[in-house]
């Protein structure tokens, strides 16, 4: 499956998707992302609460021993300290980031708006981890349609996010919806790319730990077997 040949993308600029505004995937920043980050501590803006609400979802549904792509990666992947991979790619933008990052086997820079094909050939990842960063993609589709490609059959996407996000940096139409929404768009968009056995689910800080703040939203999809 390539994303440059998807029925909707411009692979020179934000996509224009059917059903959705014009500008949906605009920026208020358009500064590159290379830049912008690196400008910026290569930290997660989840609370730690809410990383570890991401570390127990990855606990249970990553490939203990199989091969892991981090997409959009920084310093911290969030992955369990005691599960083992074959192989841990993280991509970003960030090269100090993903330097900081203990967890990573391999190393990737580069910014997906620019250029959304993944370096990666078909089948590689037995999962696709992508925590706060669909709010980001100016060409989600693309960027999906790659994911899906580079999965193996059966194999999932794990894509988290909480309520933060940098507002120079969101997308328009991320910003303009609520967080029940954010996750039907984001079910919506891994539908259109044929992602199968959809799964969302969200973890609601407990009122007694004044620490956590943050809730997290998942959706999994898997690549379909046939």
């Amino acid at each position: 499956m390539s994303a440059a040949g998807s029925e909707g993308v411009d692979m020179s600029g934000p996509e224009q998707l059917e059903g959705m505004h014009v500008a949906a995937f605009t920026r208020a920043n358009d500064e590159p992302d290379t830049i912008f980050h690196a400008q910026r501590i290569p930290d997660s803006l989840m609370d730690m609460g809410a990383q570890t609400a991401v570390t127990a979802l990855y606990q249970t549904a990553l490939p203990v021993g199989g091969a892991v792509l981090d997409l959009m990666a920084g310093a911290l992947s969030h992955y369990p300290k005691e599960a083992q991979f074959q192989r841990v790619v993280g991509l970003g933008v960030a090269k100090a980031a993903l330097e900081a990052n203990p967890v990573l086997s391999e190393r990737v820079v580069q910014d997906l708006n620019d250029e959304p094909t993944l370096p990666f050939e078909d089948d590689s990842f037995d999962a696709v981890t992508l925590c706060d960063g669909l709010a980001y993609l100016t060409q989600p589709l693309a960027v999906l349609m790659e994911i899906v490609r580079v999965l193996k059959p059966g194999a999932p996407l794990i894509l988290t996010f909480s309520d933060q996000f940098h507002a120079a940096k969101a997308v328009a139409i991320w910003q303009a919806l609520e967080p029940a929404d954010r996750v039907r768009l984001v079910s919506v968009l891994m539908s259109r790319i044929g992602l199968a056995e959809l799964d969302t689910g969200e973890v609601v800080p407990p009122e007694d730990l004044t620490a956590w703040r943050d809730t997290v939203h998942a959706v999994i999809g898997r690549k379909p077997r046939t």
